[in-house]
């Protein structure tokens, strides 16, 4: 029987089965996550290509155009706020599966548990088993297809993908905006000669 140093309450095998079975689901849940997480760039690609050319051409009625002009706005603010909710969940389910590593890493006593490898979090906190190395940052740094872009002062890979899309989905947002206003006064025109009509006609 184990204890955990936090709390000092014992914690018995049964424990220790379920966290390893919480374990599974965290790492299923994460996966999905981040399957989701990059379907949205894509998707969001298809949907504002499909709207900005309805909304650009101006062989189409400029009432339609403006309006799909605003849905193109939406689309841009609902897909960001997917993104970041994807991402978010995301990170808390690897902070849950760090947890659960570092808590089976630190026990003691346990010769039936295996060896466990910090492996949900950023690279200088990962860790390795055994070898010459005992983090993955250290085997990374030294490793000869990345040691000679270790010297660059520019390394693109250590840059988080989730910054550069930050500014693709606000370029998506501001370039959705310019485009309405660009409709808007095509919007207006056909609006003023509707009521025209219509005074006229009741009139």
């Amino acid at each position: 029987m184990a204890s955990d140093k936090k709390s000092g309450c014992p914690i018995t095998e049964s424990d220790l089965d379920f966290l390893k079975l919480q374990y599974q689901v965290l790492s299923e849940r994460r996966i999905n996550h981040n399957t989701l997480l990059w379907n949205v760039p894509s998707m969001l690609f298809v949907a504002q290509t499909f709207m900005w050319t309805i909304a650009v051409n101006n062989d189409n009625n400029a009432i339609i155009r403006f309006l799909v002009s605003l849905l193109s706005i939406v689309i841009s603010l609902i897909s960001y706020q997917l993104f970041e909710r994807n991402r978010v969940m995301e990170v808390a389910d690897s902070e849950q599966m760090y947890s659960i590593e570092t808590f089976f890493q630190t026990q003691k006593g346990k010769e039936k548990l295996n060896p466990t490898m910090i492996i949900h979090h950023k690279l200088s906190m990962r860790t390795l088993i055994c070898g010459k190395y005992k983090f993955i940052s250290e085997f990374i740094n030294n490793h000869p297809d990345y040691m000679e872009k270790e010297k660059k002062s520019f390394k693109l890979w250590k840059k988080e993908s989730s910054k550069l899309w930050r500014i693709v989905f606000f370029s998506f947002f501001i370039l959705s905006i310019v485009i309405a206003l660009y409709n808007l006064k095509g919007f207006w025109e056909c609006i003023y000669t509707f009521i025209a009509y219509f005074l006229h006609f009741f009139l």
